[in-house]
């Protein structure tokens, strides 16, 4: 033990004493001459890199998280965390600690350092890299570009999807996980639909090099079209889940202008979904080609998308601003779109979505059931064949009963209640030209119609008739006629965009509408209560949920409010100036008092 002491002491003696008697430039070239000797160069790659941060050194922490526990060597020490934004553990290399790599069989050996500043105690943090001299090219060339791509790779891996959408034409600033289970493995479609799904992301994914050599914008479109249930939502979060990007949803009927669309396109990232979904009926796209002369022109109504605007903004000189991006319509109709917006290069492939076939009902039984064949199959394929059932219809009813048999039994007695049904729409009679379906006719002595009766509910039928105006295609009643040519005239169809199809139900809408502004002209403002506007508000914004145009009259509500409140503060106001004036006649007379009583 003493002999150990004692030649470290003497070593630390000549370190001294070396140090002392040769000078710094003679040191330095004698390291110089060593180095020369040496067969291994070191690079430093520091956290910071001419002022700014260096890509290349977060690079190299994602890069040997990958590596760090499945390469064959593991370093002594690790660090490991995990945050919200990441799927798996997050590793690292702790102070001091080693890893080896290989890459073409050359060994890479990695340390990382660090280095606290005992006076603004900031941390420096590096990693050294060493090899061989003779791989050094290999390095330059080969193995930091490998290191990029690997990093880029691992990262877009191991990140958490997030769905996107738009406050006030601007995207928020952050999404919300999209913790959607839904992939390609649980999607229910048929064989070859799928297979064709997933060949085609594939060739995107890899297509980098090929969108470069044949001159064109690395992106993709798709049409997803078919009846509701059907599953194009279900699509879309299995497409974001198999790539790994993030959804984009673009609510065209919020966007104000083309302007703020061009700036909303410009700031969707590179690998990303951007979702417009049921485009027929977002904002007025319809097929220009199949617009009926009946259908009155829209007026002014102030700055909104333009179709000429969508169709430059994802097919023009703003789609080559990213590269790696997915665009994704759907639609309910596909023969409302116009054709413009199908072609390809905008819309490159169009996925029919249809009713659920017999093959998807066995993948859909197979997923909530648990089983892949039964007695009743057979049974199910031939009502399936006479009777349409959406792949969700199917789904939902699956899940209402528990075991097999009863939920496939159950599925039998839908459909063909849903069959006898079909038959009964199908061999009913013309419906009378009775106004009000629900009303019963006359009757004398209890069961038979009298003529009388008949003749009665004729003249019923043509007074309800009369009541009924024709405005723009809708049918409303004949007070409301003014107000909505008014609206019309200045704001435009604010129907036009109804998610509701039937003309009926928008005339319905329209009518609500008309009488929120009759009561509105009826009344004076002092007479109107809070709690009466509060629910005319409440009624708009169910009207505006269902996408009808009437955010003018919103506007105008609010400024009443605000009108009713200024009044109440006025009031009050009055009160105060009454009282502050009564008080100060009694301070003036008390004042004067004392002034004759000598007390000021």
């Amino acid at each position: 033990m003493g002999s150990a002491f004692s030649v470290v002491a003497s070593v630390a003696i000549l370190r001294s004493t070396f140090n002392e008697m040769i000078p710094d430039e003679v040191r330095g070239y004698i390291w110089s001459i060593t180095r020369r000797f040496s067969t291994e160069i070191t690079m430093i790659i520091k956290e910071s890199h001419d002022g700014s941060t260096n890509r290349l050194f977060k690079a190299v922490v994602t890069y040997l998280d990958g590596h760090a526990l499945s390469n064959s060597v593991l370093p002594k020490r690790l660090t490991v965390g995990k945050n919200e934004n990441v799927r798996n553990f997050t590793y690292g290399l702790e102070r001091n600690s080693e890893i080896v790599d290989v890459f073409q069989g050359v060994t890479m050996k990695w340390k990382f350092n660090s280095d606290i500043n005992s006076t603004s105690h900031f941390e420096t943090r590096w990693y050294e890299l060493k090899f061989h001299k003779m791989h050094t090219e290999l390095v330059k060339k080969k193995y930091l570009v490998h290191v990029l791509e690997m990093a880029k790779m691992f990262k877009d891996r191991n990140r958490i999807v997030r769905f996107h959408t738009i406050r006030h034409d601007r995207w928020s600033s952050s999404g919300v996980n999209l913790d959607h289970p839904m992939t390609f493995g649980t999607l229910v479609m048929d064989g070859d639909l799928k297979e064709t799904v997933l060949n085609d992301l594939d060739c995107f994914r890899r297509g980098k090099e090929y969108y470069r050599k044949i001159g064109k914008v690395w992106k993709r479109g798709y049409l997803l079209y078919g009846p509701p249930g059907t599953g194009k939502s279900s699509l879309i979060a299995a497409m974001a889940n198999y790539m790994n990007y993030d959804i984009y949803n673009l609510n065209l009927s919020v966007v104000t202008s083309d302007s703020s669309l061009e700036y909303l396109l410009l700031h969707v990232p590179n690998r990303s979904i951007l979702v417009v979904e049921d485009i027929d009926c977002s904002i007025k796209l319809q097929n220009r080609e199949s617009q009926k002369g009946d259908e009155p022109a829209d007026s002014y109504r102030g700055p909104q998308v333009t179709l000429a605007g969508l169709l430059n903004a994802i097919d023009g000189l703003l789609c080559c601003c990213g590269d790696e991006k997915i665009t994704v319509f759907t639609t309910n109709y596909k023969d409302r779109i116009d054709p413009a917006l199908l072609r390809a290069g905008r819309m490159d492939r169009h996925i029919n979505l249809s009713y659920c076939t017999f093959s998807t009902f066995k993948q859909l039984a197979a997923n909530y059931l648990d089983i892949n064949d039964h007695d009743l199959y057979c049974h199910i394929e031939k009502l399936m064949e006479k009777v349409k059932v959406s792949p969700a219809e199917v789904a939902g009813e699956l899940m209402k009963a528990k075991g097999s048999k009863t939920s496939l039994e159950d599925f039998i007695t839908y459909l063909e209640s849903k069959e006898s049904q079909e038959e009964k729409s199908s061999t009913a009679p013309p419906l009378a030209s009775n106004v009000d379906g629900n009303r019963p006719e006359p009757q004398e002595n209890g069961n038979n119609i009298s003529k009388s009766g008949v003749q009665d509910q004729s003249s019923h039928t043509e007074t309800e008739a009369a009541d009924m105006g024709n405005v723009g295609g809708y049918s409303v009643k004949a007070e409301f006629a003014n107000i909505i040519k008014a609206i019309f005239s200045k704001h435009g169809d604010i129907a036009a965009n109804s998610c509701l199809q039937s003309k009926q139900c928008r005339s319905s809408l329209l009518e609500i509408v008309c009488r929120i502004i009759q009561k509105l002209q009826k009344a004076k403002l002092k007479d109107l209560k809070e709690t009466e506007l509060k629910s005319m508000l409440s009624e708009l914004q169910d009207l505006e949920s269902m996408r009808l145009e009437v955010g003018w009259l919103r506007k105008r509500l609010d400024e009443i409010v605000e009108a009713m409140r200024l009044f109440e503060l006025i009031a009050v106001s009055e009160k105060l100036s009454d009282t502050i004036f009564s008080t100060e006649v009694k301070l003036n007379c008390i004042y004067n008092k004392s002034l004759v009583e000598g007390l000021i």
